[in-house]
């Protein structure tokens, strides 16, 4: 009931404000556990993932959003739980895997903080993403966001093919591994960016020739 009454109030706008297409969409199915990823450039990116998809995603947030009350009580509302990123402790391990457990998609921002400079280029991507997958048996399913969502814009975000890590026992993963995975889902981001941009090119070049005619 409250994850509806957020979505009536906070959540219809956004999708009015944030016009967004989102490109190979059926790649994320809807009732298969998996850890979804994403690059990161604005506050909004947790609830338009949400409407955009039409689920309840479980998002890691940082501890300090949620000491407005009010605004801690939306992000929970649409299913994010704290975590302290600078001394992420068992306690959020288990809270993941107990999501996974139960089925649920879990989300990640990989690069663990905002990219504030709106750069192609994402930040350095954590290892925790891997780790999660492993333990948690789930698949990665990587995504990209054009640029930070404009408003009355056209936005735009690609979903990548969904794939589980890989080793001798894949769920206790050496620290080789574990860097090996972390290539291997840095090169899907990669692709998926260049895969994006030359979709986004095309429809701007289609634009221009219309408006020429």
């Amino acid at each position: 009931m409250i994850y509806v009454l957020a979505f009536i109030i906070l959540g219809l706008p956004l999708v009015i404000l944030y016009p967004t297409k989102i490109i190979h969409k059926e790649r994320l199915k809807r009732k298969k556990k998996c850890i979804a990823t994403s690059n990161h450039y604005s506050m909004v990116e947790p609830m338009l993932y949400d409407l955009l998809f039409a689920r309840k995603f479980r998002f890691m947030a940082k501890k300090e959003l949620f000491e407005n009350k009010f605004f801690g009580f939306i992000l929970k509302s649409i299913g994010a739980f704290p975590v302290d990123r600078n001394n992420v402790g068992p306690s959020v391990f288990k809270k993941v895997l107990s999501e996974l457990k139960s089925d649920h998609q879990v989300f990640i921002f990989p690069e663990g903080t905002r990219n504030t400079e709106d750069t192609e280029e994402m930040l350095q991507v954590k290892t925790g993403v891997i780790t999660f997958a492993s333990k948690g048996d789930a698949e990665i399913v990587p995504m990209l966001i054009y640029h930070r969502p404009r408003v009355f814009r056209k936005n735009y975000i690609i979903v990548g093919e969904p794939f589980k890590v890989q080793g001798v026992n894949p769920q206790r993963l050496t620290k080789e591994e574990v860097q090996q995975n972390l290539e291997v889902y840095t090169k899907k981001l990669k692709d998926l960016r260049k895969e994006l941009d030359e979709y986004v090119e095309s429809k701007k070049r289609k634009k221009k020739k219309n408006l020429s005619k």
